[in-house]
């Protein structure tokens, strides 16, 4: 009998007569063969065998039925099933008898035979793990049942020889193509130890199975020290803890980035990136993830560059920005007369002056937005708002400016509101950017067209010119950084080349796209894109009827913001009605005596600027007390802040529901208004000198130069704002604020640095002011504002309290 015809089969019965059984269904003994033809008519395939077909063994105990399986498998005769009966007393039952026989045979293939068990068949399947090598075969059996079992798993015990013979075939044709593949691992370590970066194959128990040079050179290890060992043992507990679930991560099947420091074979730290791509396995592990490629790129030096470029960065911001704003803030002191009447010549030169200062901040202020732009940390807050007003805003700004070069600056928009959600001021950064190129290329004596128009809910702005045309070559990189038509050092057009890339990435930003058509010799059109807004739907609220309480106009053209506003004003002791517009409002205040009136800035067919105007300009409204609610109140042209009962307080949304009831009490109640005292604490003498000759209408001064001189001030009298400078000689600004919030009545804080601020930090104070940033008019409005909405810290604690 050769391996691959075996039909030996042995049955493990404690019962005589189960063995007599199975000799008659697969041995019986020779009869006529009429008999057997009838029986394979009858039958067909599941027909009794012949004699010779199985060879049986029989064994009455587990224990002697295992032994006779150790005899066949020495003697290379194996059995190819067994029937094993499930109770055997005395001996092992059927599950410890399958199991010491898979132990030494595992090719066997078993059928258990049983009336009855001890155990559960789902436990019994899950012990021997049973997957395709076991069949239960139920008591009293059939003898037809008995013959098609012994015929397909004697049948399936030899297909399973002949495939591993074939795997061995294949096995022999696998080493031979190894001994190729040998060949190429050689190459491919060649090239991966060229490569400066960590490169590893690590399987699913975390053991390294491929590493290249770098890691040994890293680690100050050899090939041995690394292959086959662990990442904890390669990188020490603490890193392999601390790195632990990026690693479980990748061998979920995910892939991992991340960053890791980690200290080379000289004990120095370098800075890596560190990618992980899960590996799945093949056959039957396809869908499994056996392992993980580790990329790790060395960034060490990529980040000196960067702190570097941050270090470079803060020195600008605060060296440079720090004497600009002394030096523009004096400038417009003495240009506005402080230090007297100026001769003709005096004040061209002092002209001159504030153009080229302004010139130079501009360029400061487009290198840290350029920077912001690339760490991502320039800050947008979108609103829905007219465009028209602000396109005109930005001309009035710019027609100085125009008015250098002899161009004219013209909008033409629809009289029709277009709205758009936009960020005011960078929206103005963009068209004033647009309008300075446009200006410096049109020819002397003619116009730059800004247009306006709206089509299929996208709303398009163009500023034209009729100057040369951009010329061919420079068409493809106009919107890189410092790129310029003329980069010769005679250029006649100044500027860094950086605005109108900022100005794509403000556009994109906001939701928008930019582009530019030009014609040599006609002209260029920049333009942009915006998605059109959809104003809300208008609500007017209504106010109980028989109330004596104050009645206030609230006028917010966002109708749950009404709505919000209308229950704080219900809570704190007065009555409203609601308008969304400014037209509304100006029909409304007309009808009912109004006790006060809150304005949005932000409306939908008019800005809140232009209706608080027009307010002044009636008699009945013109002492109308005014509480501007909006998220630009420090932003805009509000110049006429200065003048007497223009506007009560300016309040930020969202809306503080103790300082709207606060402000308005004060206003309705026209409270005698001291003069506040302010500690500044800034350790420049000249932008002392300056602040205080800007405030010097409204507030009294006092300074401190350190972090101990302004706690030896505090602690000696109150002050009614602190106006507090971040970068000082004896450490941070920021450290001053635990010694002010301990204080029984705690002032606003005004930050006023050359250092932008995080969001973060910003939350401690009041209001945070960039140096070069803020013109004379901005500090004045602020201080102001913060005053007023403090009451200069008199009260406490809140009214909800």
């Amino acid at each position: 009998m050769t391996s691959l015809n075996n039909q030996r089969i042995l049955v493990i019965d404690d019962m005589p007569s189960i063995h007599e059984d199975f000799r008659k269904i697969l041995a019986p003994r020779p009869v006529a063969s009429d008999l057997d033809d009838a029986e394979a008519l009858l039958f067909g395939d599941a027909a009794p065998v012949s004699q010779s077909e199985y060879e049986l063994d029989f064994a009455f105990q587990g224990r002697d039925g295992v032994a006779m399986v150790e005899a066949s498998l020495t003697a290379g005769r194996p059995y190819a099933m067994a029937f094993v009966d499930m109770r055997m007393p005395p001996g092992w039952d059927g599950v410890e008898t399958v199991e010491q026989l898979w132990r030494i045979d595992p090719r066997v293939q078993i059928v258990i035979c049983t009336a009855y068990s001890d155990h559960a068949w789902e436990d019994v399947l899950a012990r021997l793990d049973a997957r395709d090598r076991l069949l239960i075969l139920k008591k009293p059996f059939d003898m037809i049942e008995v013959s098609q079992l012994a015929r397909m798993l004697t049948a399936k015990w030899q297909l399973a020889e002949q495939a591993a013979a074939q795997v061995s075939s294949l096995a022999d044709a696998v080493e031979e193509r190894t001994r190729e593949l040998h060949g190429s691992e050689s190459q491919l370590r060649q090239i991966t130890d060229s490569v400066p970066a960590l490169i590893a194959y690590i399987d699913a128990e975390q053991r390294f199975q491929f590493h290249n040079l770098a890691y040994e050179e890293v680690l100050g290890l050899k090939h041995d020290q690394i292959d086959g060992k662990t990442m904890r043992e390669i990188m020490g507990e603490e890193l392999h803890e601390k790195e632990r679930g990026k690693i479980e991560e990748a061998l979920a099947g995910y892939a991992v980035q991340y960053d890791r420091t980690q200290e080379n074979s000289e004990g120095q730290p370098r800075d890596y990136v560190m990618q992980y791509f899960p590996r799945y396995g093949e056959m039957e592990h396809e869908g499994t993830v056996v392992g993980f490629f580790s990329l790790g790129t060395d960034v060490t030096e990529l980040k000196r560059v960067d702190r570097m470029k941050s270090e470079f960065v803060s020195t600008v911001s605060h060296e440079l920005r720090t004497p600009l704003t002394s030096i523009r803030g004096s400038l417009g002191l003495i240009a506005g007369g402080v230090a007297g009447e100026l001769p003709a010549m005096a004040k061209n030169l002092v002209g001159i002056a504030t153009n080229n200062c302004e010139r130079l901040i501009r360029l400061i202020n487009d290198i840290l937005d350029s920077e912001k732009i690339e760490s991502g940390k320039m800050r947008f807050e979108l609103q829905p708002m007219e465009l028209k007003p602000l396109l005109a805003q930005a001309l009035t700004a710019n027609d100085g400016f125009a008015g250098q070069h002899n161009v004219k600056l013209v909008l033409d928009a629809p009289a029709n509101p277009v709205l758009a959600s936009v960020d005011s001021d960078r929206l103005a950064q963009v068209v004033t950017n647009l309008l300075s190129n446009a200006v410096k290329f049109a020819p002397a004596g003619s116009s730059v067209q800004v247009r306006l128009w709206c089509k299929n809910g996208r709303v398009r702005v163009e500023v034209a010119d009729s100057g040369p045309g951009i010329p061919e070559a420079f068409r493809k990189r106009i919107f890189q950084k410092f790129s310029q038509a003329d980069t010769s050092d005679t250029r006649k057009m100044g500027g860094t080349g950086l605005g109108l890339n900022i100005s794509r990435a403000i556009v994109e930003r906001m939701g928008g796209q930019i582009g530019f058509t030009t014609e040599t010799g006609v002209g260029t059109v920049f333009f942009f894109e915006l998605p059109e807004a959809v104003p809300a739907p208008i609500e007017t609220g209504i106010r109980s009827g028989g109330s004596t309480r104050p009645l206030i106009l609230v006028c917010e053209d966002d109708p749950d913001i009404a709505r919000l506003i209308n229950l704080m004003l219900d809570k704190g002791g007065f009555d409203s009605d609601m308008v969304h517009s400014a037209e509304q409002a100006l029909e409304q205040v007309m009808l009912m005596p109004y006790a006060a009136m809150t304005v949005d800035l932000n409306l939908p067919d008019q800005d809140g600027i232009s209706l608080i105007r027009a307010l002044r300009r009636e008699e009945a409204t013109k002492n109308l007390p005014i509480v501007v609610v909006s998220a630009n109140a420090e932003q805009g042209e509000l110049e006429f802040n200065t003048q007497p009962l223009a506007v009560s307080t300016w309040l930020e949304k969202p809306i503080d529901e103790n300082l709207l009831i606060l402000s308005l009490h004060r206003a309705i109640g026209n409270m005698a208004e001291g003069r506040p005292r302010i500690l500044h604490v800034e350790d420049d003498l000249d932008i002392q000198r300056i602040a205080a000759a800007i405030a010097q209408d409204f507030a009294t001064f006092e300074f401190a130069s350190t972090l101990r001189e302004a706690r030896d001030q505090l602690a000696r009298r109150r002050y009614d704002l602190v106006l507090l400078d971040l970068t000082l000689k004896d450490g941070s600004g920021w450290g001053l604020l635990d010694t002010i919030e301990a204080l029984d009545i705690v002032p606003p804080v005004v930050v006023f640095s050359a250092h932008d601020v995080e969001p973060k930090e910003s939350q401690r104070a009041e209001a945070v002011l960039v140096k070069a940033h803020t013109s004379n008019e901005e500090l004045i409005r602020t201080l102001q504002r913060v005053l007023d909405e403090s009451l200069w810290g008199t009260v406490h604690p809140p009214l909800s309290a």
